[in-house]
């Protein structure tokens, strides 16, 4: 059974183990001797107030009874008495200089810390604000994560900060007197402030999880904003026309120019993202309003620039399309089907032949390319009897009126040739062999050649079409699975009569 005596420490009523009482007595009595200065008293007083606000802390809420190994804790934190002892200044030789300066060590600050201290430390050692330290570890961890590991190595062999004389050294402050005694008040008003605060630690760590998210995030945008120019720049076919030369002077502005539009739209938010970041990290960082404002200015100069030029390569576009719309020639052709009254429509799709031959191998010159644009349409036909109507629309540049393109400062390259062939397919008794693409040599122009086929057959006949053509066919409904036989119901729509052939 332990025997339990009553304190007042710092006004505050406390119940403590006798021999804890007589450990901390013996404490107190030792840094008093240690002291032995005309205001120990006064620095008694604030010693005393802040084992007891550490007491507060740590007193055990079921028997409410300060343990000895409480008492460990606090002397710890305190310090040594030996801590408060004032030597005298050594005598040096004549040969070094005298100096009062104070030595700095290295130590975690368990005070400031966001994880482990280690950035707060390496600040107060360098003389630096701490959030530029921990800016530099988020660089850092771009560069294969180089900076976690560097952080658990120096979490590992840093002290933490712990006693009174830690945080002096730390802060690169003589442990004397004064210090001690300033450390424990603004050790005392910090208490008071946390205890007056406890609800708003939460808000603090979630502000600077924010902040650490905001910079990562400004960082990467910052980095990816600088390939937006180059993409541009590596791609100009999405932004120039490709089938003709388009004088940059037009607009007045040069390419760089719009590159540098370009970046400075896309960095200046990632920036701005990150002076944010730093602010919500470090409250106390100055300037970061009117820097904001000045590159919001020149993000909304850009916009401006950026969309000025893009507007007038669009109506550029246009007037030119305008220009070339004229060049797009409409064929229409009919055909009748042989076939009887109850006979079957075999439609087949297949590769135009002519894509083996046509193309010069060697030279390249009038190379076609496949456009894959043909939509195939059954109808009901009201005339008795099967036919087949071919529409195709086609681009030409033969007969371009170049006195209207250079009034735009527009010129067919001569290297370009534009053509479209006519659209192969044919009719072998009661099978329709129609062509899967457009043969034509492939420009921003000719790539909209296109062929619509409508085949008109009576409500006793039938189509068996494959399942894989079905992206070919506008209005009826394909099975995927085989060929299957479709024909006309008495509502007048085309239907599969499920019979599959596989």
């Amino acid at each position: 059974m332990n025997k339990t005596v009553t304190i007042n420490i710092a006004g505050l009523v406390f119940h403590i183990d006798e021999d804890a009482y007589n450990k901390l007595d013996s404490y107190i009595q030792a840094v008093r001797n240690s002291i032995q200065q005309e205001s120990e008293d006064e620095i008694i007083a604030d010693i005393e107030s802040r084992i007891a606000e550490l007491f507060a802390e740590r007193i055990d809420p079921q028997t409410g009874v300060i343990r000895m190994n409480n008492v460990d804790e606090i002397i710890n934190i305190m310090g040594k008495p030996e801590d408060y002892i004032i030597e005298d200044e050594p005598v040096r030789p004549n040969y070094f200089t005298s100096t009062n300066k104070a030595y700095k060590k290295i130590y975690r600050d368990g005070e400031k810390r966001i994880l482990g201290g280690v950035c707060s430390g390496l600040g107060h050692y360098f003389n630096i604000d701490p959030v530029w330290v921990r800016i530099l570890f988020i660089l850092l961890f771009f560069a294969y994560g180089l900076s976690f590991v560097i952080y658990l190595i120096l979490w590992v062999i840093i002290p933490k900060a712990v006693t009174v004389a830690d945080v002096l050294e730390m802060k690169g402050e003589p442990v004397n007197i004064s210090n001690i005694e300033r450390q424990f008040r603004e050790g005392a008003a910090n208490s008071y402030q946390q205890i007056r605060t406890a609800g708003s630690s939460v808000a603090t760590v979630l502000r600077r999880i924010i902040g650490i998210v905001l910079i990562v995030f400004g960082v990467m945008g910052i980095f990816g904003s600088f390939f937006a120019p180059i993409i541009m720049n590596t791609d100009k076919g999405h932004i120039f026309n490709e089938f003709v030369n388009y004088d940059e002077a037009q607009t007045g502005i040069p390419l760089w120019g719009i590159s540098l539009s370009l970046f400075i739209m896309c960095a200046v938010p990632f920036i701005i993202l990150l002076l944010l970041g730093v602010k919500l990290l470090n409250p106390k960082v100055k300037h970061i309003g009117w820097v904001s404002g000045i590159l919001g200015f020149f993000w909304l100069i850009s916009i401006f620039i950026f969309s000025y030029v893009m507007i007038n390569l669009d109506i550029q576009k246009d007037k030119i399309e305008s220009l070339f719309e004229g060049n797009f020639d409409t064929k229409m052709s009919q055909t009748d089907l042989n076939l009887n009254d109850n006979d079957t429509l075999n439609i087949i799709f297949q590769k135009d032949q002519r894509i083996f031959t046509i193309n010069d191998t060697l030279t390249g010159k009038y190379k076609y390319s496949e456009v894959d644009d043909i939509y195939v349409e059954i109808h009901e036909s009201n005339r008795g009897k099967a036919y087949i109507e071919v529409e195709e629309k086609v681009f030409n540049n033969k007969d371009l009126n170049l006195k209207s393109l250079s009034k735009y400062n527009i010129q067919i390259e001569a290297t370009k040739f534009s053509n479209t062939l006519n659209y192969d397919y044919s009719i072998k008794s009661d099978t329709l062999v129609l062509s899967n693409s457009v043969l034509t040599t492939l420009n921003d122009f000719t790539e909209d050649s296109k062929v619509r086929v409508k085949i008109y057959i009576t409500d006793n006949q039938k189509v068996k079409i494959n399942g894989n053509d079905n992206r070919h066919f506008w209005n009826v409904n394909i099975n995927n699975n085989g060929k299957n036989y479709y024909k006309f119901n008495s509502e007048g729509r085309l239907e599969n009569t499920n019979n599959t052939i596989n």
